[in-house]
């Protein structure tokens, strides 16, 4: 009898809790609600987006979109968060969506002003202009607007965004987008607290100025067409884990001579096609953490840098393309070499 007493006081307590979940009011508020399906109106899906994401993501895209309706609560959509006590809208996640159709400037996302996560990276808003209005969400710590066919300036206001931990706005575009001296000034000065820089093909023409975030720990300007000196105090970000540079031609790059204060962070080291000078220091040796390096045509001339010998983690390491001469002696002391390239020099095995 106590166990048929047992089941029925279960019974009773899962279908009370039942009752009263589905008796809850939704906790998105109505208005959000209805921005975020005004938003999902303007942009038809491409069926044809998921091998497009596969192909520099690594995963297959889904329309999230499409499971939205007025039916449910906005907060159990997919890629929508809200918070659990306001229920405000506080992150929107809709990379690899296959979103395609112009992004206008009085786009009903722009009502989301809690919003502190946004991602619309990987869809196709087909040579859209980012809207100065992204600068308004003043909470937001992550902006990835990466890899979506936007075009033009990439806005000053951008540089409002003073919460910013993670900036990506990158393109495959060459012409696509650019920043240009000015504005790129402004990103770097204001954005004190970024932690992630990607700026992938961006025009920015522009020298990198001395003011920037010292909680970098992604630096990713390839493609940029920077010009001038590379500041030394990059290599002493204590915090910096990857940076990458190549593709800049025209940025001298000089390594400094006392040890970096990135030496125990930096994993991986980026430097193809930059204009090297000088040579590669003994402080080069203490970069312990280092796996990967990539200073592929970068106008290395003489014998192999000794230093390069102390990097017993390095798994990748490209010096192709440079003016390196004498034999090659010191790699078999690289026990975790994956990939070595060093064609297009004047090397030579011992005999």
């Amino acid at each position: 009898m106590d166990c048929v007493k047992l089941v029925f006081f279960m019974l009773y307590t899962i279908l009370s809790q039942l009752v009263f979940s589905l008796s809850l009011p939704h906790l998105c508020p109505k208005d959000q609600a209805l921005a975020l399906l005004q938003f999902k109106n303007m942009f038809p899906i491409n069926p044809n987006a998921s091998d497009y994401c596969f192909k520099f993501k690594g995963f297959h895209s889904y329309p999230k979109t499409l499971t939205w309706n007025r039916s449910t609560d906005c907060c159990s959509w997919d890629g929508v968060h809200c918070d659990k006590m306001t229920g405000q809208v506080i992150e929107l996640n809709l990379t690899c969506s296959g979103l395609q159709g112009k992004f206008h400037s009085n786009s009903s996302l722009f009502q989301l002003c809690n919003l502190r996560r946004l991602d619309l990276s990987y869809n196709n808003f087909f040579g859209s202009l980012i809207s100065s209005k992204f600068g308004e969400f003043s909470s937001l710590t992550h902006l990835d607007l990466s890899v979506s066919s936007f075009s033009g300036q990439i806005p000053s206001e951008i540089s409002y965004l003073t919460n910013l931990n993670i900036l990506r706005i990158t393109t495959v575009d060459p012409y696509g987008l650019r920043a240009g001296p000015h504005n790129f000034e402004l990103l770097l000065k204001n954005l004190t607290q970024l932690r992630e820089l990607k700026l992938d093909s961006v025009n920015i023409s522009s020298t990198i100025p001395l003011n920037f975030s010292s909680y970098l720990t992604v630096l990713q300007l390839p493609y940029t067409q920077l010009r001038g000196v590379l500041p030394e105090r990059v290599f002493h970000l204590s915090n910096l884990e990857f940076l990458h540079l190549s593709s800049n031609p025209q940025l001298t790059v000089r390594f400094p001579t006392t040890t970096w204060n990135s030496s125990a962070s930096l994993m991986k080291l980026y430097l193809y096609d930059v204009n090297f000078t000088g040579r590669i220091p003994e402080s080069f040796s203490h970069l312990t953490s280092l796996h990967e390096l990539d200073m592929g045509y970068s106008n290395l001339a003489g014998p192999i840098p000794k230093p390069l010998g102390n990097l017993s983690h390095v798994e990748s390491l490209f010096l192709n393309g440079n003016y390196l001469e004498g034999p090659i002696s010191q790699f078999s002391i690289f026990e975790k070499l994956k990939m070595l390239s060093l064609g297009n020099n004047n090397l030579r095995w011992p005999t």
